[in-house]
């Protein structure tokens, strides 16, 4: 009876032996799949939402006057004295600037008196082919017929001459207004000479309104049209104010992009459009700093992705998504690759053609491998 109890007694230490054995077992494996796991990238997911694709783009500039016209001395005379500064409202005819034209006057004075001389001997001419008719020397005759002929031309050409010089004398002396306006611009320096090649005075007719123009992406100026009226915020030292402005021309151009996909040597053309908006309000300076903010956004709705979950290589875009497996002691998470194509993108987001809508790994504490374990947030 007694060793029927003892033995009773081993089964059931046995079984209990057996059963601490098995759940340190257990514990053990649990423990090293958590500390496994611990090691295993960690992920921050997202999913991709149905949505309008939105373009922005500040454009800036500073306004100038539609109309300015630059006026020079061509004869490059000295400035004797300047009639206006920079913002004066100046009336057609009005004189800005007077040069020095002793010189030409006294070139004038010269060749006049060179044209008296050639008509006296034009008069001299004439007095020896008349004594020749009357003694009837044809010798003399035929002379006298040259000599008034030649000096007939040379008078002509004095005369033309003179008065070619009489004109650069009254259109460059002074510089007068062409039209009334506002000068924007004085370059004319008292007691220097006028520089031949630039304007001694920019004057800009007011009455055309004020203009200023930007380079934009082609994607964010697709929707602008000619003659489109855009709001316009303009900043002054008088404050900021928004005005209406007219698109007047939109034109293809171009800049490049230097130093894309991490690779500095790499170069890309980005297609651009030059802007040239029109404003005609009286509270308007030249001068005052502008912007204008684009906005441009697909018609109907596309599959969007965030553009830090989208990676590139050489064969194209590519995300991860998270794949799950049911094991006996969870779910166990795995990232895998998708390739994908990319139709437009900004700043922040990007649309692509179909796709699953899976759960996309947004970012990784660890680079990611195809089939690797992670973890998730949840």
């Amino acid at each position: 009876m007694q060793a029927e109890g003892t033995k009773s007694g081993h089964k059931r230490m046995l079984r209990i032996l057996f059963g601490c054995f098995i759940g340190m077992l257990l514990l053990f494996t649990l423990f090293s799949n958590t500390l496994l796991s611990l090691t295993l990238p960690k992920v921050a997911t997202v999913e991709a939402r149905n949505g309008e694709l939105v373009h922005r783009y500040q454009g800036s500039g500073v306004l100038k006057y539609r109309d300015e016209f630059p006026l020079m001395n061509t004869m490059g005379w000295k400035v004797t004295n300047i009639a206006v500064k920079e913002g004066d409202l100046v009336k057609k005819g009005d004189t800005l600037v007077v040069y020095d034209s002793k010189e030409a006057e006294q070139q004038i004075e010269d060749e006049q008196a060179n044209l008296q001389k050639l008509k006296l001997g034009a008069e001299e001419s004439q007095h020896l082919f008349k004594e020749a008719t009357i003694n009837g020397d044809e010798t003399i005759i035929r002379n006298a017929k040259r000599d008034m002929q030649m000096e007939e031309i040379e008078i002509k050409t004095m005369n033309r001459k003179i008065e070619q010089l009489q004109n650069e004398l009254v259109s460059n002396s002074k510089l007068i207004a062409p039209f009334t306006g506002i000068v924007i611009k004085v370059n004319a320096v008292e007691g220097l000479n006028a520089s031949n090649e630039g304007a001694d005075i920019i004057l800009a007719n007011g009455n055309k309104g004020l203009e200023f123009e930007f380079t934009a992406p082609a994607k964010v100026t697709a929707n602008l049209k000619l003659k489109e009226k855009i709001a316009v915020n303009i900043s002054s030292t008088a404050g900021n104010k928004k005005v209406e402005g007219v698109i007047a021309e939109i034109e293809n151009t171009n800049a490049v992009n230097s130093g894309i996909a991490e690779n500095e040597d790499a170069v890309a053309i980005v297609p651009m459009k030059r802007i040239l908006i029109t404003i005609n309000d009286f509270e308007a300076r030249n001068g005052d700093s502008v912007v204008v903010d684009l906005v441009n956004k697909t018609e109907e709705e596309i599959l969007l992705l965030p553009n830090k979950a989208i990676h590139e290589d050489g064969s194209g875009s590519y995300v991860y998504i998270v794949e799950g497996k049911q094991g006996p002691l969870g779910n166990t998470f795995y990232a895998r690759r998708v390739s994908i194509t990319v139709i437009d993108s900004n700043e922040h987001e990007s649309a692509v053609e179909d796709f699953a809508m899976n759960t996309i790994i947004l970012e990784s504490s660890h680079p990611l491998q195809d089939g690797g374990k992670i973890r998730t947030n949840y």
